[in-house]
């Protein structure tokens, strides 16, 4: 029996709470992870603090006086219902998973601009970047799918999603991401988003990932979707997180947050 004691950190928390196997070799794109053992309380203070950043900031809560001074806004901007929960939790898990587990990066956290807690974001799920060789910024497109039971509709959905636009960013998800990125004074990382709406991109620097969360193993619901469909030259990254447990689990981290 495994016992982890390290506390966890919130930048890498998903090494020390899951476990990541490649379970078919014939399709070497695919990884699973699923949770260690013994640890999950230890992941959960880990867990509350990404989702209130992802959700509201850091920062800007340090800037209200702390956590007592802002319980209310973060009462308020926390979702109830259990779809919402579900689709925000799966968002903030593959927005984690790109930042701690590939050399792409998420530039904003897009959950923290939703105008109703009840509502999903509009637009592509997740949209990373990492600078090319050549002035090239690649891109990385991710759809996101929570589900206690996945089944093959949903993985189908995802795929359609990520053919959108030609398989590129939504136009509409790049001019919010730059907007936002220049709001807040980073125009270095607001140039290269803009770049990729004033000059075509080339399949070579553009990545999919389809992400899911769910209660059952994915593995052979996912691994028929390992290429992109009508374009071989864009590469397909397939991970799932499995959680036994996931509706328990998902009410476990919105209802534990202080």
């Amino acid at each position: 029996m495994e016992v982890v004691t390290n506390h966890m950190d919130e930048k890498d928390f998903i090494d020390g709470w899951l476990n990541t196997q490649q379970p078919d070799a014939t399709c070497p794109n695919l990884f699973v992870l699923s949770e260690r053992e013994n640890v999950r309380d230890l992941v959960l203070p880990a867990m509350h603090a990404v989702l209130k950043d992802h959700l509201i900031g850091l920062s800007i809560i340090e800037e209200m006086g702390g956590l007592k001074k802002a319980a209310d806004v973060i009462r308020n901007k926390l979702p109830s219902y259990k779809t919402t929960r579900s689709g925000d939790l799966g968002e903030m898990l593959a927005t984690e998973y790109v930042d701690q587990k590939t050399d792409y990066r998420v530039p904003i956290r897009r959950l923290r601009y939703k105008d109703d807690r009840q509502t999903t974001m509009r637009g592509d799920d997740v949209i990373a970047i990492r600078p090319g060789k050549k002035r090239n910024t690649q891109v990385l497109k991710v759809e996101s799918k929570s589900r206690a039971s996945l089944a093959t509709a949903a993985i189908e959905d995802a795929s359609a999603a990520l053919l959108k636009n030609s398989a590129r960013p939504n136009p509409s998800t790049l001019a919010f991401i730059s907007t936002r990125l220049r709001e807040t004074k980073r125009h270095a990382e607001a140039v290269l988003i803009e770049r990729l709406q004033q000059h075509d991109l080339k399949d070579a620097d553009i990545e999919h990932l389809l992400f899911t969360f769910s209660g059952n193993n994915p593995a052979t619901i996912l691994a028929p979707h390992a290429k992109t469909p009508r374009r071989p030259l864009i590469s397909r990254l397939l991970v799932g997180i499995m959680v036994k447990d996931h509706q328990a689990f998902i009410k476990l981290v919105f209802e534990g947050i202080r």
